[in-house]
């Protein structure tokens, strides 16, 4: 399934490396767990094998995948229209949980368009979820591109319309 030194991302917190599998007796059963490291929040999780399925965990992009991010990333005036009338989207929350870059990125369009055609700028939620959706990225182009933080944020800024 995964091996030490995979580069996965985790629904919600983002690009992570297993730093080592390791097994459990709990209440008698033996489990092994996946020890994951999360560089950009200093966490880690022990994710156990069973559950992998279930929780979402994924490799994460190829490099030549990038560019679906970045079209992602695009505001729409379709997205635009659909988010002005409303403070804050659950459907921005959802994608996010999704554990999908493509997800985050398409939040990230939504809110950058929104944005732009507020006078007094996003709401509070809306806020929370465009910093939560760039970070999701960050972390993961960190690892694809094997670039800094600041890199990262550099290329979403660079790559997404008025953000």
């Amino acid at each position: 399934m995964f091996n030490v030194g995979d580069h996965v991302v985790y629904p919600y917190h983002g690009a992570g490396t297993i730093k080592d599998i390791e097994e459990k007796d709990i209440l008698g059963e033996k489990l092994n767990y996946y020890v994951v490291f999360f560089p950009l929040n200093h966490v880690t999780l022990m994710l156990p094998e069973n559950r992998i399925k279930s929780s979402g965990l994924r490799k994460i992009i190829q490099p030549k995948q990038i560019e679906e991010v970045v079209t992602a990333m695009q505001p729409t005036e379709y997205a635009s229209k659909k988010e002005a009338a409303r403070p804050y989207s659950k459907e921005n929350e959802t994608l996010l949980k999704s554990g999908s870059i493509i997800d985050a990125a398409m939040v990230i369009a939504n809110l950058t368009s929104k944005e732009g055609e507020r006078t007094n700028g996003l709401h509070m939620e809306d806020r929370k979820n465009l910093d939560r959706a760039k970070q999701f990225i960050v972390s993961e182009l960190m690892l694809v591109k094997n670039i800094s933080e600041e890199e990262a944020y550099q290329f979403i800024n660079e790559n997404s319309k008025g953000a």
